[in-house]
């Protein structure tokens, strides 16, 4: 019974909401546009998510993704349609950018020693300044077509985003289980001192998952953008942050790092969307949408502190 509390509290969780939307609207909630729905609409913070994930596994947090998200989204506009470039250059160009503000996150906490929820916060703040300077506040919209194409295009009735989102996802579960980076990534998120002391390079762990948080960031800024058709620095903010941390750790992450999975931070976005939509489903409130979110966060958070008593 522990152990399987252990492997599938993530499936219990989104089991139990599942069951909530069957029995709040069956019809409306288990047709097929609205599952291919829900999906679609996952499929942006899902990849996000699993950049968070790779990040919580070494103990670390990252609270600047929704804030980079923003700015990237303006970054992929401006290259693109003021400076003309190819859609393909814009989008390298916009990893790039996530790529550099992951390296910074990940050199401020691991080589200055800086606790990662003070550095990602302040460096939230800091892109978001620099993206309300260099956009003036302004947004860049409409997009051109090519642009457009990269997450409005169906293949096998699957809306573009959906197979980016599960091509990353197989991506991520090699890296994180397959490969000797996801061991390595373990072992620091469960006792850095240790993995140093067996040859594993902490420094160069810590900062690469930083790394691929800020790439994954940029890539879901590039969907969003081409997905709404505008490119504005006020998308993702706090609120995406949250969703992206809330769903890896109902996916079954540990904020205290060590643990998480690629399939469970899928299943972990996909229970938050369905509360979402159940919610909408049911006519509720958008705004009590974050109150929700809140609670489930807290449920999740005690849930794993129970679950770990009980394995003790």
């Amino acid at each position: 019974m522990k152990n399987f509390a252990k492997k599938y509290g993530n499936v219990i969780i989104f089991a139990c909401v599942f069951v909530v939307g069957v029995i709040a609207r069956p019809g409306a909630f288990l047709s097929i546009s609205n599952v291919t729905g829900i999906i679609s609409q996952a499929a942006i913070a899902a990849i996000c998510c699993l950049g968070m994930t790779f990040v919580l596994m070494t103990g670390g947090i990252d609270l600047s993704v929704g804030y980079l998200l923003g700015f990237c989204t303006y970054v992929f506009g401006w290259s693109t349609v003021t400076l003309g470039l190819p859609v393909i250059a814009g989008i390298l160009l916009t990893l790039a950018v996530g790529a550099f503000f992951g390296m910074v996150n990940g050199i401020l906490v691991q080589v200055l020693k800086i606790p990662a929820f003070i550095v990602t916060l302040g460096t939230g703040y800091i892109i978001y300044g620099i993206a309300q300077i260099v956009s003036s506040g302004s947004a860049i919209t409409p997009l051109p077509d090519a642009m457009l194409a990269v997450a409005r295009t169906n293949i096998l009735g699957l809306n573009s985003v959906v197979w980016i989102m599960l091509l990353i996802a197989v991506i991520a579960w090699f890296i994180l289980h397959k490969s000797t980076f996801g061991r390595a990534l373990t072992s620091v998120g469960l006792n850095k001192e240790a993995s140093s002391l067996s040859g594993i390079n902490a420094s160069f762990t810590t900062i690469m998952v930083y790394v691929i948080c800020g790439i994954t960031t940029a890539l879901g800024a590039v969907l969003m953008a081409s997905r709404v058709n505008n490119c504005v620095v006020t998308m993702g903010g706090t609120d995406f942050t949250f969703t992206a941390i809330t769903a890896a750790v109902l996916g079954g992450a540990s904020l205290f790092g060590g643990i998480g999975t690629a399939w469970g931070s899928l299943l972990g976005v996909f229970t938050i969307y369905m509360i979402q939509n159940i919610l909408g489903i049911l006519g509720v409130n958008f705004y009590m949408y974050t109150a929700v979110q809140s609670i489930v966060i807290l449920i999740a958070i005690i849930f794993e502190n129970v679950k770990n008593r009980l394995l003790q």
